[in-house]
């Protein structure tokens, strides 16, 4: 019965920690070790031995990341692509602070939602206020790059 009770504890923190790493990391490979730990702690439950439960969970594990990976990367490339067209369509686009600059950064507002931009030069910074229009001409990662018009 220790062995038992010892095996549903390793089978709930591997699936703690895999989702846990998935959580931090977005690598989209410690998540597809999952259901191979969900079958490997239900068969710990039904008290089967380790070298059956370790085995069916290094198989199910493979099973899942080949199987699971080239399904999320179309569904992320689909979401990079998206944000990429968002990205080029406002390049050049004209905009209203909506937020005192402080730190060279403010917010703008694009199709209903709020994004932090960053102010492109020092000068332009400190003239800059609320309700004043920029224009972006460039993205660093997610944020705006913008100028002062």
């Amino acid at each position: 019965m220790g062995i038992q009770i010892a095996m549903l504890i390793v089978w709930a923190v591997v699936i703690a920690v895999c989702i846990v790493v998935e959580f931090l990391t977005c690598r989209i490979i410690s998540i597809s070790f999952v259901p191979g730990a969900i079958i490997a702690l239900l068969l710990a439950a039904f008290n089967l031995a380790v070298w059956i439960q370790v085995p069916v969970f290094f198989v199910l594990a493979i099973i899942g990341f080949f199987v699971s990976r080239p399904i999320f990367r179309r569904y992320l490339q689909k979401a990079e692509t998206a944000s990429f067209s968002v990205k080029n369509k406002n390049i050049g686009k004209r905009f209203r602070l909506v937020s005192e600059v402080v730190d060279g950064k403010a917010s703008i507002i694009i199709s209903d939602i709020m994004w932090s931009c960053i102010i492109e030069n020092d000068e332009d910074a400190k003239k800059l206020t609320k309700d004043d229009y920029i224009e972006i001409v460039d993205f660093d990662g997610n944020k705006p790059v913008v100028k002062a018009v």
